[in-house]
């Protein structure tokens, strides 16, 4: 990692949600704060659950967010990697972020180093193990044919 940069993570901003109140001041904020970070950082990390709800469908994505793909696609086309885990209010991201965007997108938990350091990452939606009919609707959403 270069000198004087910093990884980002962020997740649970649910972008979208009806059940929030002051959604466009929401996307502002996040904005602002990809803006802010994007003096230093090198990557970041989308946690999950940055979209309320996303169903993309062949070749059909949800309507707005555009002050945030904006963003991203900047920070990509700088060089910032940038990671995407689903979470499980935005498991039906398919191809368009990472070929629009350039984003890495992640499924399932991922092990990385950082600084020398080992870290587990993942949204946690899932990794109740005993949670057997969570894991049964996820396999079963995570279906590209569903």
């Amino acid at each position: 990692m270069e000198k004087n940069k910093k990884i980002y993570f962020i997740s649970d901003v649910h972008l979208g949600s009806s059940a929030l109140k002051n959604n466009k001041e929401r996307e502002r904020w996040f904005a602002d704060w990809l803006d802010f970070i994007s003096k230093d950082v090198s990557e970041l990390y989308l946690m999950g659950d940055i979209f309320d709800f996303w169903f993309e469908y062949k070749k059909v994505v949800p309507r707005g967010f555009t002050r945030i793909l904006g963003r991203l696609a900047d920070l990509s086309d700088k060089g910032v990697s940038i990671h995407f885990f689903t979470g499980n209010h935005d498991l039906w991201i398919f191809d368009y972020l990472p070929e629009e965007i350039g984003l890495t997108l992640h499924r399932k938990e991922f092990v990385t180093q950082i600084n020398g350091k080992n870290f587990f990452l993942a949204h946690g939606d899932g990794l109740d193990q005993k949670d057997r009919g969570y894991k049964l609707l996820k396999k079963i959403f995570n279906n590209r044919s569903f």
